[in-house]
């Protein structure tokens, strides 16, 4: 009987092996822009020290901008907990660039963890012609082989914004997307995408030559854009970069 025993456990711990991986239950997703779902702490991790701390309270719409070692004082003129955004100035091939990164507040498990919902790259010297954006931004390069692209005007700024959106849909951008977006369980085509803004007075006609000022990386799709085309008079259109 020791002896079956003794064969029985070893055959039970090589199943449980091959029908139970370790190594994939530590695997951590992620969207390609390498940005997107981090944590704050991860963020930083990567980034180092942010440049400023950048806090918004949603009921009165006031904006909060201090340096890092005046998080504490920030918070505590607030009731509640706020998320604190970072703000990042860097240059890339020669352009002073700002990095807004905004957090999400993720409650499904235990307890708050804040994930990095988008973030926003701003050109500090001057804009930027759109068909260049990449060489300043390498996560920007997705968009160029965008085969969705829809174009929308601002009306209060008088201001064409365009949204670059990908075929990058998984687990990670569907889980963004409906916590962070639209409660709209029934959207599925939540992915990586490029919310371009022009500069002010930039002509309907776009074209690679077009100057932008700002990028957002963020997630969204067709048919949560086709949700509110009404307002913002969406369109699609022929990729402007190729």
């Amino acid at each position: 009987m020791k002896d079956k025993l003794k064969l029985v456990f070893p055959l039970l711990g090589l199943l449980s092996v091959c029908l139970f991986p370790t190594v994939n239950l530590q695997a951590k997703e992620s969207l390609d822009d390498g940005i997107l779902w981090l944590t704050k702490a991860e963020v930083n991790e990567k980034f180092g020290k942010p440049t400023y701390l950048y806090c918004e309270e949603e009921p009165y719409r006031r904006y909060v901008i201090v340096k890092p070692e005046n998080e504490n004082a920030l918070r505590a003129t607030f009731l509640y907990d706020v998320v604190i955004h970072d703000s990042y100035y860097t240059k890339k091939d020669g352009n002073n660039i700002e990095y807004r990164i905004y957090y999400g507040e993720d409650a499904s498990g235990a307890g708050k963890i804040y994930h990095a919902k988008e973030y926003s790259i701003t050109f500090i010297d001057g804009p930027v012609q759109l068909g260049k954006i990449a060489q300043f931004v390498p996560e920007f390069k997705p968009a160029c082989e965008s085969k969705k692209v829809f174009q929308e005007r601002l009306l209060n700024y008088n201001t064409i914004r365009l949204i670059f959106v990908t075929d990058k849909v998984n687990d990670i951008s569907k889980r963004m997307g409906s916590l962070f977006t639209d409660p709209d369980k029934d959207i599925q085509d939540w992915s990586l995408s490029y919310e371009v803004m022009l500069c002010s007075g930039e002509p309907e006609n776009v074209s690679s030559n077009s100057m932008v000022k700002k990028v957002v990386v963020s997630v969204d799709g067709e048919y949560r854009i086709g949700k509110t085309a009404h307002v913002f008079g969406s369109k699609l259109i022929k990729n402007p970069l190729q």
